[in-house]
């Protein structure tokens, strides 16, 4: 039976025998069909009137106030990032879950952890922002790039919202004040002769077939890494983006993560069935609770400085866990997999397929050379014995390409945007770009684009012809021609 929630003015307001005034009110039903009866006390009769105008307020707009108080920030985090944000058709994917979690470790629990989430205030925020702008590292000043501050207010933002669903706060604070500011990253892109350069230094290397694919359709790193044979199709020249590869934090599998932390190298050893610790493994415990000494040079060479002490009760270093798990290179859906009712098929560029197809023959002479040391995991580009390729190994050999082909420095992501720049600049439809990309927005294919000189020279000699100017254009160069000779 549904619940009739009274106007404040009928609810009954008596003096206690404790000598404040006291109100009860019924606002509806518990989860497990109880009545949800709510008190409101204070020293007068007006100020348990508006404690109760306020609370039925809520009531009516679907506001009901949360029983108990509200979680610090600290605590409202964890709780999203254990449970809500790893459940749901919204589920946040590994990798982003781990940054989110980095961010909040670092920043944001340390300097707004202890405050309740509903007390937060705009200044707050602004005070998080101001530190991570002038965050020192071994006394100097080392400022955190405007993308990191950036990402920190769009977890805040996130984070709040979902607060704000589940009635912990009655407002999210970081969405009425302005972001800390966007990225002033410039956008990059190889230019035409960079990227033959790069393709002649490519030609004939073991697993060159990589790089002509990166740079004629774009894929992230971790899609070209994780490509298989079963999603090529070399008869008709299509590739299906169904998987990537990627290196994931790992997780402690063992029953008491603290106690795992503090355990000595010989021990974890003996738990990981090995005789003795790996050289360069701490023997002693991983927990450490005291800070560095000033002027320490132990980690001279950390470019985060020295590593912050442990907090009580920690459940960090997992990597060291001898039942650690889900961690290291993992086989992962591609970004906007959920968003898509199938995968992304791309056409191959006849040449590249061509390649491709030798990259098939020279993988199977390597296959028969290893014997029973081949890894088999399908993959198009491995190692010598079928192994993935680490993404940063993969950075390497194109930091090796860039050297040896003459081009400046450039991040391996430098190829998506190439190809994006290249399509655009012969002619193709942004539509057909963003397929290609697999971009959900088109806003952020546009991002990816540089307009080169030669379009803009195209464009002047459209508008030329639009003017009526070109004729005399004509003219007077070829006046000045004859003139000349």
């Amino acid at each position: 039976m549904d619940i009739t929630v009274p106007h404040w003015r009928d609810v009954p307001v008596t003096l206690g025998t404790d000598g404040l005034w006291h109100a009860k009110v019924t606002v509806g039903r518990k989860p497990n069909g109880t009545l949800d009866r709510r008190h409101r006390s204070g020293h007068t009769e007006a100020e348990v009137r508006a404690k109760l105008k306020e609370l039925l307020r809520k009531v009516d707009k679907g506001e009901k106030p949360q029983v108990g108080k509200a979680p610090t920030v600290e605590q409202w985090f964890t709780t999203w990032l254990t449970t809500i944000a790893t459940v749901g058709a919204k589920k946040l994917k590994p990798k982003t879950l781990e940054g989110y979690w980095s961010i909040c470790r670092i920043w944001i629990f340390p300097h707004l952890g202890g405050l309740r989430v509903d007390a937060l205030e705009t200044e707050d925020l602004e005070r998080l922002y101001a530190a991570m702008y002038a965050r020192k590292v071994n006394g100097k000043l080392r400022a955190l790039g405007e993308s990191t501050v950036l990402k920190a207010h769009a977890i805040m933002r996130r984070g709040l919202e979902i607060a704000l669903r589940r009635g912990k706060v009655t407002r999210n604070v970081a969405k009425l004040m302005d972001p800390p500011g966007a990225p002033t990253v410039a956008r990059e892109s190889l230019s035409r002769d960079a990227i033959k350069a790069v393709l002649e230094v490519a030609r004939g290397r073991r697993n060159g077939a990589r790089w002509y694919l990166g740079l004629a359709i774009g894929p992230r790193q971790g899609e070209t890494l994780g490509l298989r044979w079963s999603d090529l199709d070399l008869v008709e020249e299509t590739v299906a983006i169904q998987w990537q590869l990627q290196r994931l934090g790992w997780k402690h599998g063992c029953d008491d993560p603290h106690a795992c932390g503090a355990l000595s190298g010989d021990e974890r050893a003996r738990l990981a069935g090995r005789k003795a610790y790996r050289p360069g493994q701490k023997k002693e415990g991983l927990h450490h609770f005291q800070a560095c000494p000033k002027g320490c040079t132990r980690h001279r060479s950390y470019k985060r400085g020295c590593p912050k002490p442990c907090r009580p009760g920690c459940t960090k270093h997992e990597s060291s866990c001898p039942q650690r798990a889900e961690g290291g290179l993992q086989f992962t859906r591609p970004k906007g997999w959920r968003r898509r009712p199938r995968p992304r098929v791309v056409a191959l560029p006849a040449g590249v397929a061509q390649l491709l197809r030798e990259q098939r023959a020279a993988q199977a002479a390597e296959r028969l050379h290893a014997g029973t040391w081949w890894k088999d995991h399908d993959l198009v580009f491995a190692h010598l014995d079928g192994r993935p390729i680490d993404p940063r190994v993969d950075w390497g050999m194109w930091k090796e390409l860039l050297v040896e082909a003459g081009v400046p420095s450039a991040r391996v992501h430098v190829m998506r945007h190439s190809t994006a720049t290249a399509l655009l600049d012969m002619g193709e439809d942004i539509s057909i770009i963003q397929e290609v990309l697999g971009h959900a927005d088109i806003r952020t294919t546009r991002g990816y684009q540089d307009v080169t000189p030669e379009l803009t020279r195209r464009a002047a000699s459209k508008m030329d012809g639009l003017l009526g100017t070109a004729a005399v254009t004509d003219l007077v160069t070829e006046r000045e021609r004859r003139r000349s000779s």
